[in-house]
């Protein structure tokens, strides 16, 4: 049986992004048919291994799969060369969870082992959840765990409801009518119709929350205008929300539809608001919560996250839990630069190993 660490290493030199998870998904099976298992694949690149411990109730411990699509810029030996790095720890979750294989027949539940693709973007879980693929489990936990900077080394923390937020990105697309900037008359101006859904969003945005809600409204990027002396017949922006209570999500989109609305009025501008990406935000079962912290398996993080992450659309499906494992000091995420002490992975081991005999009040 391989070691985490050469999993983690093995799965480090073979990056591959979004759900183009191919060689990696056929490393992850080739390992988990050293195991008896069952294996299945509930959408292309989608790997899970169930442990039938003939018990009635089953536990999930869930792996991102995908890394980013980045030159890697470190001196490790095992170094990705293809153009695509594991700069978000991804191979580390996997190794994780690979490992735990070594002791699902310790359960007290049924253990299933789920590694998807496509976290970062376009998002993997949902597709898995569309499948009805869990329906046959009576699934009662989902685990997951992403290793992260700037928390303890080696400790694992957890809070109760919110952890991640949710997040979506979205772009503005306002059509006018060209014409010279000396005969107005003639033109549509797009790019002063959308000035003022931004400048209007923003205001109503600020002040329809009070300072315990937290809301995010960002317009990132702005193009409009061919030339100074002409009226500009488009203007594209794009953006971000995010958002711990999905109700702020709607409240805002209702807040940028209404000025969009008042714009078409005003200017007679036709415009479109799509949102392209969009994660709910990752809200950790309470009982979970409370069940492992007076077991003293996790430390309690302070505040939720602004990152965003696929998991929370796991708990349509059954009680979960997200957990982060630290890292110390080390380099950011999502940097070419990024690696970590792989001893960390051995204590996310130990949490996963005491989990699969931790009575749950579900």
């Amino acid at each position: 049986m391989p070691t985490i660490i050469e999993n983690r290493r093995n799965l480090h030199q073979i990056p591959e992004i979004e759900l183009t998870t191919q060689k990696t998904a056929q490393y992850i099976e080739n390992v988990l048919d050293l195991y008896d298992c069952t294996i299945d694949h509930p959408i292309p690149n989608s790997v899970t291994a169930f442990f039938d411990n003939k018990k009635e109730k089953t536990i999930v411990f869930r792996s991102d799969m995908d890394a980013l699509p980045m030159e890697e810029n470190t001196d490790l030996e095992f170094k990705s060369t293809n153009g695509c790095m594991h700069a978000c720890g991804h191979d580390g979750h996997m190794a994780m969870v690979l490992e735990i294989a070594k002791y699902a027949k310790e359960s007290d539940y049924n253990v299933l082992l789920l590694f998807q693709p496509g976290e970062e973007k376009p998002g993997g879980a949902k597709p898995i959840i569309d499948t009805q693929f869990f329906k046959q489990f009576n699934i009662v936990a989902i685990y997951g765990t992403h290793i992260y900077p700037e928390l303890e080394k080696g400790k694992v923390y957890t809070r109760p409801n919110e952890m991640m937020a949710g997040g979506c990105e979205f772009e503005i697309l306002v059509k006018g009518k060209a014409s010279h900037a000396a005969q107005p008359q003639n033109g549509i101006n797009a790019l002063t119709a959308c000035v003022e859904i931004l400048q209007k969003s923003l205001e109503q945005e600020e002040k329809t929350f009070d300072d315990n809600t937290f809301h995010l409204l960002h317009f990132g990027t702005f193009h409009s205008g061919s030339a100074f002396n002409i009226i500009a017949d488009q203007a594209h922006v794009r953006g971000s929300i995010r958002y711990y209570d999905p109700k702020v999500f709607d409240q805002i989109v209702n807040i940028i539809e209404q000025n969009m609305n008042n714009a078409i009025k005003k200017y007679k501008v036709q415009v479109n608001f799509k949102v392209n990406h969009h994660y709910p935000p990752v809200l950790n079962n309470e009982e979970l919560f409370h069940t492992l912290y007076k077991n003293n398996l996790v430390s309690k993080l302070d505040s939720p996250v602004l990152i965003s992450e696929d998991f929370g659309y796991y708990r349509n499906v059954a009680p979960s839990i997200f957990f982060f494992l630290g890292t110390g000091d080390t380099i950011p995420l999502h940097s070419n630069k990024f690696t970590f002490d792989e001893d960390i992975l051995k204590k996310g081991v130990e949490l996963y190993r005491k989990l699969l005999t931790t009575k749950i009040p579900f």
